[in-house]
């Protein structure tokens, strides 16, 4: 064994480090908490007399059932979670066990996350009410300046999937599709029962597989028939695709690709970046948003603030010809540019970075056209004998579609002449 020399080490004093032992901790959870900060508002205000007056109406356990937690003690701790940006009612739950921040707010209380998810969800009309007290404390404290809103909003992913995405028509044929595939399954089993070969392992899954698809058919049936089709804001009224997990949401692009999400859209006053609206659209356009948007604001005050001369403004996403009117005819004064603004614009037209776009965007046509290009019937080496052709590229394909559409090119032809 290496010599070891303690005697430096035993010249040193140290600070006791031991970690099983027992403490007392003497804390006040309001001082705690501070005076100037955003955790200290929220406490006080929502212990203004009257902000809990819509939550009452929910607790009927005067004479029976255990304790409730109050409502003002599970919003002080949801509404400070979500402005760091923590929205699972998990975490919330686990901070409220180890952030001494939160253990303040909750007064020491351990509210499970099922407790805090449910009082969210089922609380959704009162907390809206709540949010228009809290506009009209606001209102009355001078933080809202009423001299100009502006609009904005963005797209963000649900928890649904896309791939169970469709028209009624397109989630009834997935349906069929997947009765179809059950149905062979069980036709292969049915025709090798007599076989003396073992398949038991390939038999199990294949039994979990049937059961899967009958389950995910029957969901789509329960679906299509407890569910209209969705109909698009547009002027076409057309419709457009359903989602089985969450109907209210839609498949959109975005910069990052497709998802399956909701175009969240909020209004905010200049002055202190208040926010007076915010929803969340199922909508993959802005368009439609600007008209429930300005509803919004205007029944969050007695008066309409855009009549007293409050500007709006908004980026390219809401300018619509609909939109136009609606704001002309409402008389309100707002700043929307159209999407070919910057085009007329010469700082802009002159630039070297508009006309490096034109150019991408010249030679993006100019591929996609080399990519859509029409051959005569000439310029395949037809076979009769295997009613095959060779395509200008090289590749075999089959006459019967080269003959459709060379039917369908003479009879747009016919049809122009």
């Amino acid at each position: 064994m290496p010599f070891q020399d303690f005697s430096e080490s035993e010249m040193a004093n140290f600070i006791d480090t031991n970690m099983n032992q027992t403490v007392f901790m003497d804390i006040n959870y309001l001082e705690q908490l501070g005076t100037d900060n955003f955790d200290y508002y929220i406490y006080t205000l929502l212990n203004t007399e009257g902000m809990m007056d819509c939550f009452w109406s929910r607790y009927k356990n005067k004479d029976v059932g255990r304790k409730a937690y109050p409502p003002e003690l599970l919003l002080r701790i949801i509404f400070c979670a979500y402005y760091r940006g923590i929205t699972s009612s998990r975490v919330i739950a686990r901070l409220c066990e180890t952030d001494l921040t939160f253990i303040s707010l909750a007064v020491g209380n351990r509210p499970h996350f099922t407790t805090i998810a449910n009082f969210v969800s089922k609380n959704t009309v009162a907390i809206e009410r709540l949010f228009q007290k809290v506009l009209m404390v606001c209102d009355a404290s001078g933080l809202i300046g009423k001299e100009h809103f502006a609009m904005d909003g963005c797209k963000l992913s649900t928890d649904a999937s896309k791939e169970w995405s469709g028209t009624h028509d397109e989630l009834e044929k997935k349906d069929n599709k997947m009765r179809a595939r059950a149905e062979r399954i069980i036709a292969k089993h049915k025709s090798t029962d007599s076989s003396k070969s073992d398949h038991s392992g390939t038999r199990k899954q294949d039994d979990q597989t049937v059961e899967t698809l009958l389950k995910n058919a029957n969901k789509i049936d329960t679906f299509l028939n407890s569910n209209d089709k969705r109909i698009g804001k547009s002027r076409t009224k057309r419709e457009v695709q359903s989602n089985i997990t969450d109907n209210e949401s839609c498949k959109m692009t975005t910069s990052k690709g497709t998802i399956q999400g909701m175009t969240c859209v909020s209004v905010a006053d200049e002055k202190h970046q208040i926010i007076l609206a915010g929803q969340a659209f199922g909508l993959g356009q802005e368009q439609a948003t600007l008209k429930p948007m300005i509803e919004e604001v205007e029944n969050h005050f007695d008066r309409s603030p855009f009549r007293d001369g409050c500007v709006l403004t908004a980026d390219t996403g809401f300018c619509s010809e609909d939109n136009l009117k609606y704001l002309d005819e409402k008389s309100i004064n707002a700043v929307i540019p159209d999407n070919q603004f910057r085009m007329r614009d010469p700082v802009y037209s002159d630039s070297d970075t508009f006309k490096k776009h034109k150019e991408n965007r010249q030679k993006t046509r100019k591929d996609n056209k080399r990519t859509r290009a029409i051959f005569s019937s000439e310029a395949f080496v037809v076979d009769f004998d295997n009613k095959t052709a060779i395509c200008p590229n090289g590749k075999k394909c089959s006459m019967l579609a080269i003959i459709l559409k060379h039917r369908a090119a003479r009879i747009c032809a016919l049809e122009g002449s």
